[in-house]
């Protein structure tokens, strides 16, 4: 193949790739804007938590992204969960701790801009004070939730 014709098709797949027009047309890519997000009750929670799936879906095998939203002054009791994830407080604080019974002195601030891991199957509880708060999560699912305290499960017939 001759330098020119070669060149040619390498500008062709540069121009290609880097148009934001092919990525948007693209099945293997994503863009949520904020105001694209749909919030939905989150059941597994206590009342009041909302979620928006951003990519994939949590409760089938594979990556995903979710974003959580807590109302102010939420408690989430203690709870683990069966896969590993990242997470980043989106807005507001979250105050969260280690553990398998809730001791407010443990509790530690994750203000907006907090990134942490969370491994799987690792007892832990939180909440939120006088302001609502949003994180980020990415794992890899199915995920999940589990309580220590079945009956303090939001999904347990009453």
């Amino acid at each position: 193949m001759s330098p020119l014709k070669l060149m040619t098709g390498f500008v062709s797949f540069i121009v290609f790739f880097a148009s934001p027009t092919a990525h948007a047309q693209s099945p293997a890519y994503a863009r949520v804007l904020p105001d694209d997000l749909m919030w939905t009750p989150l059941p597994s929670m206590p009342k009041g938590a909302q979620v928006a799936v951003l990519h994939g879906s949590p409760g089938k095998p594979g990556l995903f992204t979710i974003r959580v939203k807590l109302p102010a002054n939420f408690k989430l009791p203690v709870h683990s969960h069966p896969d590993e994830r990242v997470r980043t407080i989106i807005a507001g604080t979250y105050y969260s701790a280690i553990g398998d019974k809730v001791d407010n002195s443990a509790l530690m601030a994750f203000p907006a801009g907090t990134f942490s891991h969370v491994p799987p199957k690792v007892w832990q509880f939180a909440e939120t004070r006088g302001e609502e708060v949003v994180f980020q999560i990415t794992g890899v699912g199915p995920t999940g939730i589990d309580y220590l305290n079945p009956s303090e499960d939001p999904r347990r017939p009453q």
